[in-house]
């Protein structure tokens, strides 16, 4: 009999160890302007762990574009990957003529975080976010380099 009991005590005390306390407004002031996630590139081998929830968009210093891109860990494991914004204008030209860095972020595990990033040019109308995963194994180089492994090269 305390068997039963105890197993679905262990797995009350289990559940209760992967939730994370969090405060927020009772009444949320904000009013997020969402994107559609078409927009978005992801590694194949990063699309099985790392999901895009949202993408919302605002206007800051008068006229620059800036996007935040929420991400959820479909795992229960720590991930790290990498990300950038690529900035085109209203014709579709890219804005900037360097590539842009890749910036890393880590994600643990069934967690979310949040990526942002905002256009170098108020000529910037629309975005690429591209992830690549920097875990994951390399490439048939052996190289670790992630412009070597970047998504269309």
């Amino acid at each position: 009999m305390k068997k039963f009991l105890i197993l679905p005590l262990l797995a009350l005390t289990l559940a209760g160890c992967d939730t994370i306390n969090t405060v927020e407004r009772a009444n949320p002031e904000m009013t997020p302007d969402y994107v559609a996630t078409k927009k978005v590139t992801t590694d194949p081998s990063l699309a099985d762990i790392v999901s895009v929830e949202d993408v919302i968009q605002s206007t800051v210093s008068g006229n620059l574009l800036k996007i935040q891109v929420e991400l959820k860990n479909k795992t229960n494991s720590y991930h790290r990957f990498l990300y950038r914004f690529q900035w085109f204008d209203k014709d579709g030209m890219q804005v900037t003529t360097a590539a842009p860095p890749w910036r890393t972020s880590q994600v643990e595990g069934r967690e979310t975080v949040y990526v942002s990033g905002v256009s170098p040019s108020p000529n910037a109308a629309d975005f690429r976010l591209e992830l690549l995963d920097s875990m994951g194994p390399q490439d048939s180089s052996g190289s670790s380099n992630p412009k070597a492994r970047a998504p269309g090269k």
